[in-house]
């Protein structure tokens, strides 16, 4: 008989300690005081974009690639003279092609670099004008937050499109850099109403 009632007796206190760690952890826990206010404080997450830009097909054809790696360059210097957050690819260094790259495959880089934003840059040449500049950004669901084009089909050459392209962007991005798609480094964050 000792040996029938020694499980059933193991069982049953096993039963109880079971079922007072379960209420237990059921009880709500008030958070202490103390780790409130340190939650409030404490800094978010930087928000960051991914900077992609791509060379048209038709760009490649009837103009130079100093035009391409002059918009390319020119676009990242002004992007970090504005202290935007640019999302680094750490695998290659991946932020231009000179040719046609699929977006998933812009989109998983950027996913990569931990990127919050996607700024999607194509420099093409219409047969029309000298230069056309296309930049739109996403969010990483793929929803467009905003886009701008310029373009030049004006002066003599291909270096005044150049020369026009590139301040019109400027002025363009002027009104997006701090808002959605363009986030600016938390340490050097100004108020926006400023900008207006």
């Amino acid at each position: 008989m000792r040996s029938v009632s020694s499980p059933i007796k193991t069982a049953t206190l096993l039963l109880v300690f079971f079922l007072a760690a379960l209420s237990v952890a059921q009880e709500p826990s008030a958070p202490p005081q103390s780790a409130a206010p340190a939650q409030a404080t404490m800094p978010a997450e930087q928000q960051k974009v991914f900077v992609f830009v791509q060379r048209t097909d038709r760009h490649a054809k009837f103009s130079k690639p100093e035009v391409f790696h002059t918009v390319w360059r020119d676009l990242m210097e002004y992007l970090k003279t504005k202290n935007v957050a640019i999302a680094v690819d750490e695998f290659g260094g991946r932020n231009y092609a000179e040719g046609a790259t699929p977006l998933d495959t812009i989109f998983t880089i950027a996913h990569d670099s931990k990127a919050n934003s996607v700024m999607y840059v194509v420099v093409d040449r219409p047969m029309t004008k000298w230069l056309k500049i296309t930049v739109q950004t996403f969010d990483m669901n793929r929803k467009e937050l905003w886009k701008e084009e310029v373009s030049s089909a004006g002066g003599m050459t291909g270096a005044h499109g150049l020369e026009v392209c590139t301040k019109k962007i400027r002025e363009q991005l002027d009104k997006r850099v701090g808002r959605d798609g363009l986030p600016i480094l938390a340490a050097s964050k100004e108020p926006v109403a400023e900008k207006q």
